[in-house]
């Protein structure tokens, strides 16, 4: 059995154990989109439910040919001109698994939404190993 087969089958197996709707997921273009499209293309065409990109962008026509020229599947664009803006849209499409690199992007994002930051040079410092964040979206424990 070849790698993409093996995929749909855990994602089978997953569906079936829960037995639920299925999930939409959302996703950040820029910073992740862009940075792992491999990845990402192989996400959303597993993925067994809505895929709804929300960006931090004006163009939607370009975000739509960045998306086709990775091999992004999704199921709409949402453009947004405010931080906050992606928490609204993320609570009004029902989006249940969100994934962005700016932690100023999930503050406000519901409780109910799983959430995955994604590592790159703007969040990571690679040669210290550490994660950078400012006083607005982190605290030293």
């Amino acid at each position: 059995m070849n790698l993409k087969d093996q995929i749909y089958e855990a994602r089978d197996i997953l569906l079936s154990i829960f037995e639920q709707p299925k999930p939409t997921l959302g996703i950040d273009l820029d910073g992740c989109v862009d940075e792992s499209p491999r990845f990402f293309s192989v996400l959303t065409h597993v993925w067994p439910g809505e895929v709804i990109v929300v960006t931090y962008r004006s163009d939607r026509a370009k975000a739509i040919a960045d998306l086709e020229k990775n091999g992004i599947k999704f199921t709409d664009v949402v453009l947004v001109s405010s931080f906050d803006a992606k928490a609204e849209v993320i609570k009004e499409r029902g989006i249940n698994v969100y994934i962005d690199d700016q932690p100023e992007m999930l503050k406000n994002i519901p409780p109910d939404v799983s959430v995955m930051l994604f590592r790159n040079e703007g969040n990571f410092d690679f040669d210290d190993r550490k994660w950078m964040f400012s006083d607005q979206t982190g605290k030293m424990v």
